[in-house]
């Protein structure tokens, strides 16, 4: 797809995975974080489920996860 580049594939579950990507629209630059389904022949299909920030916003999401991170309980 033009004007997309995908960045990562997070494993969500067997079927599903988050996928980090850039694209571009109207000449601006977005991030986008989209849940994907496999369907019948193999293939990663997007669904409606994500967000598209802009990416002035993605430090403040980065420090949001952090803190996320640094305080939830650890699974051993």
């Amino acid at each position: 797809m033009k004007g997309v580049k995908s960045l990562t594939d997070i494993k969500r579950n067997d079927t599903e995975i988050v996928r980090v990507s850039k694209r571009e629209f109207k000449g601006h630059e977005f991030l986008d974080l989209r849940i994907y389904y496999q369907d019948d022949e193999g293939d990663y299909k997007p669904t409606k489920k994500g967000i598209t920030i802009n990416p002035k916003l993605v430090d403040e999401l980065i420090d949001a996860l952090n803190k996320e991170k640094d305080s939830a309980p650890v699974k051993e």
